[in-house]
């Protein structure tokens, strides 16, 4: 693969499900590698459009650049494009190169497993840190947690081993898949623009191609966003969303966010009256609330210890509807997560006052 075939194949796979002209194109490769010419640009865009690599349609005078996944060879580029990632990131980072060899070699037996990103590489580093995206085949409930226990384990003992802070999320095939398509800014969306699959790229590939094939549109977020930063107006529009309407606040439109960060966000800004709103929304979308990822952000964020208290104290006072907390409760004491008590009356209170108690 040569330069420039490889840096656009990164750009498109960098803002999947967005629609990019070839000036559009260009200026991403030149923000993205410091130079970048709209007529190589344009040739070779046309010269990989004949080989079926990308697909051209007309917007008005534009032509808009697609990856084409219909193209046999189509999953083999896009993980030669990751491996290439891989090495230009590992390139001169030794410490680097021993840990990611440490969790090859730690995890590659388990077979759940079916692939692993490290994710916004560049930055993590910088802050000496590693965000893992660990995506697993679907199985059984009780073999899906000693599997995540399991895998907490060992990179809780590789993070020592390499003076780094490692945090990771597990999703598996349709929890993953689910985040991707909606329409919510979620952190598994914002982690496609800034990735490199470390582990089985033709997978993970693959899961996105067989999305697409079963029509689910996938975008990728092109923000992190920091949940400390959610702004007043989008908090209250999405609690509002998720059941809890406050006296007061007008709710005007905001932006549609995940239940998780929402939760996240609450915590880190630590408002004792919007804490209380936590077990009501976990109450009324028990089933709709991804805890892997909650669960990933309260590591991140270092709230874990809190929302055990709330889940454990929640699950005492309602038990119907709510056996989908089961699951983190134990993921939590598995991983020897402690626990800082809830006010249980309070939590009572406000349970009974959005009649969920």
């Amino acid at each position: 693969m040569d330069e420039l075939t490889y840096r656009i194949l990164d750009i498109l796979t960098r803002n999947l499900g967005k629609s990019l002209s070839i000036n559009e194109l260009t200026s991403k490769i030149e923000e993205v590698y410091g130079g970048a010419y709209y007529a190589n640009t344009n040739e070779k865009i046309h010269d990989m459009a004949k080989e079926g690599i990308t697909s051209l349609s007309k917007a008005g005078r534009s032509s808009l650049i697609s990856i084409n996944f219909n193209n046999y060879l189509m999953i083999d580029l896009l993980a030669e494009t990751e491996l290439r990632r891989k090495q230009d990131f590992l390139r001169g980072r030794e410490e680097m190169q021993m840990m990611i060899m440490e969790i090859y070699t730690q995890l590659h037996s388990f077979l759940l497993i079916k692939s692993i990103s490290l994710m916004n590489p560049e930055r993590n580093t910088k802050l000496n840190k590693a965000e893992l995206l660990i995506h697993l085949r679907k199985t059984e409930r009780k073999k899906m947690e000693e599997a995540k226990i399991g895998i907490y384990d060992i990179l809780d003992h590789i993070q020592k081993i390499h003076n780094i802070r490692i945090d990771h999320v597990t999703l598996e095939d349709k929890m993953f898949l689910n985040l991707l398509r909606s329409d919510e800014i979620n952190p598994a969306r914002e982690m496609l623009s800034n990735k490199i699959v470390i582990l089985n790229p033709q997978d993970f590939w693959m899961e996105i191609k067989k999305a697409g094939g079963e029509g689910i549109k996938i975008m990728a977020g092109e923000h992190e966003m920091h949940p400390a930063k959610m702004t007043e107006e989008d908090q209250v529009f999405n609690l509002a969303r998720f059941g809890y309407t406050e006296f007061g606040p007008q709710i005007r439109q905001g932006k549609m966010i995940c239940i998780e960060y929402l939760i996240s966000a609450i915590m880190l800004q630590n408002n004792a009256r919007r804490i209380n709103a936590i077990p009501v929304i976990l109450a009324k979308n028990s089933g709709r609330t991804n805890y892997d990822l909650l669960l990933f952000l309260a590591r991140k964020y270092n709230f874990a210890e809190k929302l055990l208290g709330i889940l454990r104290t929640l699950r005492n006072l309602v038990s119907h509807g709510m056996a989908e907390i089961d699951s983190p409760i134990r993921l939590l004491e598995g991983t020897k997560t402690g626990e800082v008590k809830a006010d249980q009356k309070s939590m009572k209170e406000v349970l009974r006052l959005y009649n969920v108690y």
